[in-house]
This record gives structure tokens, sequence and C-alpha cells, in this order.
């Protein structure tokens, strides 16, 4: 199977995790959706550890491990609660921001300029976020922007997005310290087990989307279909392919948003979509 079949199903069953998670459990507790997220990859981790050479690993590996599981908590918290409330199509399109916040962190901390296509891709992203509430339009020019600051679940995505932006190049750091296969198994299980451990300290532990065993296996299916198809993509191909392709799942979000959860503008929402696909892929490949 090709790298691109591969990333291509990744982004689909990223897409497909989101809308399960937003159709069966949005009345649950965010930090159960978090555990339920994480929960669901610890049987593909295992597979992964039990079937898989353990590599060499660099004495890098665990700090930066360590450096990351922050971050991560805390974006999944913001990204689940994102989807809880607001629309798909308002949401998962502003993680196509993730190369964009590392272009600007790579120009503030190192004053490295953008080039060229660097640039297109950073106005074809701006064009893609405002044309997501282009029929806010009518309210004036600023009406696209102040309607992305006012949909709570658009600018916490755009928060996950820059905390992506972080936690891509330390993981990054931490496969060279091993491999792409013994990041995807240990790492699931590192952020799974301290969402457990917080959770637990807090208090806030529960279990009901147990109660709903069949929605629960299938974001379970979900998000270890992106798992494994993210580690092979990525293992045949340069990352920055292999991403360019995943982020079409912003468009799968947006057609389950529309055509399964009713939300409006499908039309709208996929063409900006295209835009906001197109930047990051500009960003990744050449900028």
């Amino acid at each position: 199977m090709s790298w691109f079949l591969l990333a291509l199903g990744s982004a689909f069953c990223v897409a497909t995790s989101d809308y399960l998670i937003k159709r069966h459990f949005s009345d649950r507790p965010t930090p159960e959706l978090v555990l339920l997220r994480w929960a669901g990859m610890v049987p593909a981790s295992l597979v992964i550890l039990a079937v898989h050479p353990w590599p060499r690993v660099g004495p890098e590996f665990w700090p930066t491990i360590g450096l990351i599981l922050p971050a991560e908590v805390i974006a999944t918290f913001l990204y689940l609660r994102a989807i809880q409330v607001s629309p798909l199509a308002l949401t998962q399109p502003f993680l196509a921001f993730t190369p964009l916040f590392a272009l600007l962190s790579g120009w503030l901390i190192l004053g490295e300029l953008p080039n060229g296509p660097g640039l297109v891709g950073v106005l074809l992203l701006a064009a893609g976020a405002y044309g997501l509430n282009l029929h806010q339009v009518r309210r004036g020019w600023k009406g696209p922007l102040w309607a992305i600051a006012r949909e709570p679940g658009s600018w916490m995505m755009l928060i996950v997005g820059a905390i992506y932006a972080y936690t891509a190049v330390m993981g990054r750091r931490a496969i060279l310290a091993a491999d792409p296969w013994f990041m995807a198994g240990v790492y699931p299980l590192a952020v799974g087990g301290s969402v457990a451990l917080v959770l637990l300290v807090s208090g806030r532990l529960t279990w009901g989307w147990l109660r709903r065993p069949w929605p629960a296996l299938a974001v379970s299916l979900s998000v270890s279909g992106l798992l494994l198809g993210h580690v092979l993509a990525i293992s045949l191909v340069q990352a920055a392919y292999m991403l360019s392709v995943k982020r079409t799942s912003l468009l799968f979000a947006m057609l389950y948003g529309g055509l399964l959860l009713g939300e409006e503008r499908l039309g709208q929402h996929l063409l900006a979509g295209l835009l906001l696909v197109a930047g990051s892929a500009i960003i990744l490949l050449w900028g």
C-alpha cells in the first residue's frame, strides 16, 4: 500500500474519531473524552510494542517525552472541548495553521523569514480562515474575523494548532532518539497514563463512556487506524509529504458535519477547506 493511501486513511480516521466523539459523547464531561481518545489507542500501541523489535533508545528519548506530555494533555483537552461546543466545520480546519505557527517560531526565534512559497501558503491560510465565515461579510469586512473570535471551538483549535507546532518538533526529536514504531507504541501509553493519573488525583476520573461500548469501540478502531496509518506512511516518505495529505482530515470532518450532523453551508466550508489544505501543504513542502 502506498504512503499516500496510508496518509489519506489516517486523515479519514482522524475525522471519523472526531465525528464519533461529537455524535455519541458530547454530553459527557470533557475529561472522559480525553481518556476515551487515548485509551482507544492502547490496544494498537501494545500490539506495536509486542511485534516490532525495540530499537536502541538514546538518552534524549525519555526526557523529551517528559517535556511533550504536559503540552499534549492540554492540547487534547482543548481539542475535544472545541469539538463538543462548536461545529466540526469550524474547529478541525484550524489545525491547518500548525505549519504556520512553526514558520512563525522560526522567524521569531531564529530570524528565518519565510520564502516566496511560504508567503503564498500564509495567504491561502488567511483566505481559507476568512472563507469559513464568509457569510458574515454582510456585517462588514471584519465580520468573518469577529466570527472566529466569537466561536469558542475555533479559537480553542487555533491554540491547539500552536501547541502542536511545539509537540511536532519535540516529537521528531524523540523519534530520532529511537524510531517511529517505538514512539507510536510508547507515546499513547505515556499520554493516556498521564491523563488517567491527573484525573485520578483531581477526583475526576470517571468511566461513563464505557456504558456506550459500541461507539467507544468505534472510536478505538478509528484512533488505532489513525495511529497505524500515520506511522506506516511516515516510515515510507518524508514527514512533510505525509502531513500534507493527512491535513485533508479537515475536509472529511466538514463532510461528516454537513452530511451527518446537519451543519450548514457545506459548500462554502469545503471551498474554504481546500484553501486551508493547499496553504498548509505549501508551507510544509516549500515554506
